[in-house]
């Protein structure tokens, strides 16, 4: 059991070595100091911009748009507008649009 409690000083070393280790702030006079900005989302064109473009890999649609006299067609888009038309046969397609 111990005696007494560890000086305040002793607390503080802790606390900030503790803070080292896991990569933490130290801020023990509780100072604002903008982390809560930083630390939020990153919301708009930077997360946009963030992995820049890719355009090394080029897609179906690009092959598309280089060579439209080949009239390709893209296999995934078939099976989707397929499924699309007979869910709309079983009445489970989306709902008509209103018209005003």
């Amino acid at each position: 059991m111990l005696k007494q409690l560890p000086s305040r000083e002793r607390l503080l070393a802790v606390k900030k070595l503790s803070s080292e280790i896991f990569g933490e702030t130290f801020n023990p006079q509780n100072i604002r100091n903008g982390l809560k900005v930083l630390r939020k989302p990153l919301v708009g064109p930077e997360v946009a911009s963030y992995y820049g473009k890719n355009d090394s890999m080029p897609t179906f649609k690009d092959f598309k748009a280089w060579f439209p006299e080949l009239k390709l067609v893209d296999p995934r888009e078939e099976t989707r507008l397929k499924m699309v038309a007979d869910r709309k046969k079983r009445n489970k397609g989306a709902p008509k649009k209103k018209s005003s």
